[in-house]
């Protein structure tokens, strides 16, 4: 799971932050949407219908997977694309809730407004294109 985040998650939502045109943006959201897909199919192999990868608890994994899961809702706001779906991710979806509720999130996951500007500096940083309006 660590190996999908890395390998292919950070990439394509790095990709979608420092895209230089908008049809360039729109081929970095169609490849964010596979690995959501994947990401879906991961949490449905290893959670074994609990909560939480290690059980009824957040662990290790969960953390790093929840900490990121924040990015989601960033590039929603800026460029007004979803990711996760109940109908389409129910998975994710329901962990995005979960996670977010408990107190260990609370702890550690920063707030979506200071990803969002982050995610502005990176842009502006490699010049990309203009975010939704």
């Amino acid at each position: 799971m660590v190996s999908l985040l890395a390998s292919q998650l950070f990439p394509a939502w790095l990709g979608i932050l420092k895209a230089a045109t908008q049809e360039e943006r729109a081929e970095k959201v169609k490849e964010m949407l596979a690995v959501v897909e994947h990401l879906e199919a991961a949490l449905a192999q290893c959670s074994n219908g609990k909560p939480f990868f290690v059980g009824d608890y957040v662990g290790f994994l969960d953390l790093v997977v929840g900490c990121n899961l924040l990015w989601f809702e960033a590039l929603r706001r800026l460029f007004d694309v979803t990711f996760l779906v109940a109908g389409k991710t129910p998975l994710l979806a329901n962990r995005v809730e979960r996670f977010g509720a408990t107190e260990a999130a609370r702890e550690v996951v920063p707030d979506v407004d200071r990803a969002v500007e982050f995610a502005k500096k990176l842009m502006a940083s490699s010049s990309s294109a203009p975010v939704a309006s």
